[in-house]
């Protein structure tokens, strides 16, 4: 199994090889850009080679976008919540351990039950919530 380091050191390691790529090719589309500038003008092949340039751009754009999404991955942790209705309160309170079978409402200190039905969120992993929870 590979760790985490090593995969986003490959993942890095592509995304500045790709970058490098999309470089030489908005270097060659200009170098051809203004050599057919003099035998074309400012027509048609000097707007197509400018639409190509701009699309490495933004190609150029994106990369860095996930080379900055690489850096803050999140790790995302499974946790199980238990609902309990108030219909005094009309307010639904979860609550992580499924053990009691009713529970008295925060807010009007009623005796509400468990709806029978659970819910699983994916939370970030050591966030405060769960430390405090686990």
């Amino acid at each position: 199994m590979k760790t985490i380091t090593k995969i986003k050191e490959h993942i890095l390691s592509f995304i500045i090889k790709e970058e490098a790529k999309v470089n030489t090719e908005i270097e060659e589309l200009r170098n051809k850009q203004h050599s057919n500038m003099s035998d074309y003008g400012l027509g048609g092949p000097y707007q197509r080679y400018e639409k190509a340039i701009e699309r490495r751009k933004n190609h150029l754009a994106e990369l860095e976008a996930i080379r900055k999404s690489l850096h803050s991955a999140v790790v995302l942790v499974p946790m199980r919540f238990y609902g309990y209705y108030c219909p005094s309160c009309t307010e639904k309170i979860y609550i992580q351990s499924r053990n009691p079978e009713t529970i008295e409402c925060p807010l009007c200190t009623r005796r509400i039950y468990r709806d029978g039905a659970y819910t699983e969120w994916m939370i970030q992993n050591n966030s405060r919530f769960t430390k405090l929870n686990r």
